[in-house]
């Protein structure tokens, strides 16, 4: 199906849950192009505030996509919300139902102050905010399932005014085209394809204008930008750029990120040098456990070894690693030191608002001079 231009776009009318409305429900001043709200980091989504209306525009929101554009119309003057197609949706806000189909989503609505909104959640046991936990104790939160095994019967009961998704392929348009037909909108949030940390966390604008909160929501992004920007200034001066390994092979396959990833950025920032700095992308791709076992001996610290909570388990997975210098002059650090009974991590959790927090950590671990009052949230040494 062919995606609308801006112009007709804003031309679409506004009536119930059909494909097309009634003539008579025009967005006002609909031949005003509208003005461009400032994006600083993210490229994954744009926004053009149009009167009484706000365009939501989320570009290429899964791996490897390209071309593919999703318009979201949001406005409080709306009667009901309308699928108008495929890629379209116009949305009656403030929203006050919602559905998350990743933890990471949640990080984004606490950051808002909005957790009641949240009616649904794939994998309710991994949420770790305790508000949440409590909710869902309460049976005010309901897992909603996931992928294949979503519960669409379960979500027309529910009836939420949004499902918050993301998709690592182009098969997330199969959910969109089901939810579609149950008049359940759909939007696609792709915050972990950016590759800067800020624009990770500048999603919150886009969570923000469901709820009616962009104004209040930017100042406080603008907040942790400038927190993060002075870290990365205070590490920038340091005269030596520690050597970082990343990560843990899983049957014998190691999952490297590449240069241009949102860890190797942070670790940059942090004043460290990613040994695999090398590698010109942005994802994680496979490597032989040998292969990088030859890098990481130059490695000073080992960080994120997967799911390690000691370096015995480490040593579990292959018993040479004991001889890295990083695990002999015990610099390990992992991501998981605050995890729920199920495995739960906040660091991917409310992690994604708190990147500045993050920054801190790195900054400490690599070097705890420039912050000596510094307590490490997110990382923990391993023992």
């Amino acid at each position: 199906m062919n995606k609308i231009s801006l112009w007709l776009f804003f031309g679409f009318t506004i009536a119930g849950c059909t494909s097309r409305a009634p003539e008579d429900h025009r967005l006002s001043g609909s031949s005003v192009p509208g003005d461009t709200i400032m994006v600083k980091y993210a490229d994954g989504f744009r926004l053009k505030r149009q009167e009484n209306a706000m365009l939501i525009t989320v570009s290429n929101p899964w791996q490897n996509a390209s071309g593919i554009q999703y318009n979201y119309v949001l406005s409080d003057t709306f009667s009901k919300s309308v699928i108008v197609d495929d890629f379209t949706c116009h949305i009656k806000t403030p929203v006050s139902n919602v559905v998350c189909l990743s933890t990471t989503h949640l990080g984004f609505i606490v950051f808002l102050n909005e957790i009641t909104s949240v009616s649904g959640i794939s994998g309710k046991n991994y949420v770790v905010d305790e508000m949440l936990r409590s909710r869902i104790s309460q049976h005010l939160i309901t897992d909603v399932g996931y992928d294949e095994n979503l519960n669409y019967e379960l979500l027309l009961k529910i009836k939420p005014d949004v499902v918050f998704a993301y998709g690592v392929g182009i098969g997330i348009t199969n959910t969109i085209r089901k939810l579609s037909e149950l008049g359940i909108p759909v939007v696609l949030i792709g915050e972990y394809l950016e590759e800067e940390p800020l624009a990770k966390t500048e999603w919150v604008k886009v969570f923000a204008a469901f709820y009616d909160k962009e104004e209040e929501t930017s100042a406080g992004f603008d907040s942790v930008a400038n927190r993060y920007l002075h870290l990365t200034d205070l590490a920038a001066n340091v005269e030596n750029n520690p050597g970082v390994v990343l990560g843990l092979p899983w049957r014998g396959t190691w999952y490297i990120s590449g240069s241009r990833s949102y860890v190797a950025r942070m670790i940059k920032d942090a004043g460290g040098k990613y040994i695999m700095d090398h590698l010109d992308f942005n994802e994680s791709r496979p490597m032989s456990l040998e292969e990088v076992y030859k890098q990481a001996l130059s490695a000073d610290y080992w960080l994120n070894p997967g799911d390690a909570v000691s370096k015995t388990a480490i040593l579990s997975v292959d018993e040479r690693f004991g001889k890295l210098p990083s695990f002999e002059e015990d610099r390990v650090f992992n991501n998981n030191n605050i995890l729920n009974s199920s495995g739960g991590n906040a660091f991917y959790e409310s992690g994604v608002v708190e990147p500045d927090i993050i920054l801190s950590d790195l900054i400490y671990i690599l070097h705890p001079q420039l912050l000596p009052s510094h307590r490490l949230k997110y990382y923990k040494k391993l023992r």
